[in-house]
């Protein structure tokens, strides 16, 4: 065993839900023990409540929506994090407020690790599935990955309605059924079909727990998930710069 390995301390605001949070944990330990063999990743995580989260989205209440995941993040730059991941898509609504709070503080954007995947496939049209909070041009993964120069696609708006619904009522709370399966598959078709779409990501950390690259071999899907646990761990363990992934306007703290 390398006893001479140094890794930067990750940050996990996590609980959003828990079931991925827990995939993030796993992944990214599975990762570290790959690359340095005997090794675990060095982890902080702070879970937040999903509940009082999700009641303040349906109430449009997003300011107090950030502050209390501002919370969470307070609690992982006491414990001594490196940098910060949110285990959440839409949870990146708290980015702007948190690089306010903590300019220094290194925060590693969902959406980064999946255009950088993106563009290694060299595709630029993709769908995007994800929460109805999620699934507009304007919202903070989308925005971010327009930003990369990415073509972002979204179901029509039965499948958007029905797609939330599935995050919201199973998902977020570890419900898979056979059911919804099928539906995301044949929602995910219907986009590749209707808009020739090259690819399709897969925008909330819990749509992995129900669609597998297995389901729709013929469709690149991302797994945001996965790609943001592997940008975590490379970060960590120093094997890319964070400038490798910024979208081309956005400079990295220094």
């Amino acid at each position: 065993m390398d006893t001479q390995v140094k890794q930067r301390v990750c940050g996990l605001l996590g609980g959003i839900a828990y079931a991925s949070t827990a995939d993030y944990y796993n992944q990214m330990n599975q990762l570290v023990s790959k690359f340095i063999p005997g090794h675990s990743s060095r982890i902080h995580i702070v879970s937040v409540d999903i509940f009082q989260y999700i009641e303040t989205l349906n109430n449009s209440q997003w300011a107090e929506a950030v502050e209390y995941l501002l919370e969470g993040v307070h609690q992982l730059v006491k414990s001594g994090i490196d940098f910060l991941l949110i285990c959440s898509n839409t949870g990146h609504i708290a980015t702007p407020r948190i690089l306010e709070y903590y300019p220094k503080l290194v925060l590693l954007h969902i959406s980064d690790a999946v255009a950088f995947a993106i563009k290694e496939k060299k595709l630029k049209k993709v769908g995007f599935f994800g929460s109805k909070f999620a699934m507009v041009s304007s919202s903070c993964v989308v925005e971010r990955l327009i930003q990369h120069g990415l073509e972002i696609v979204f179901p029509n708006n039965d499948d958007m309605e029905r797609v939330h619904q599935i995050i919201l009522d199973e998902l977020t709370i570890n419900v898979i059924t056979e059911e919804s399966k099928q539906f995301y598959r044949n929602a995910m078709q219907r986009l590749y079909d209707e808009q020739q779409v090259e690819g399709i990501v897969l925008g909330c950390t819990e749509i992995p727990l129900l669609v597998k690259q297995s389901d729709l071999p013929h469709i690149p899907l991302f797994d945001s998930t996965q790609l943001h646990a592997q940008l975590a761990v490379d970060y960590q363990l120093g094997r890319y710069d964070i400038d490798s992934f910024l979208p081309p306007n956005i400079k990295k703290v220094e």
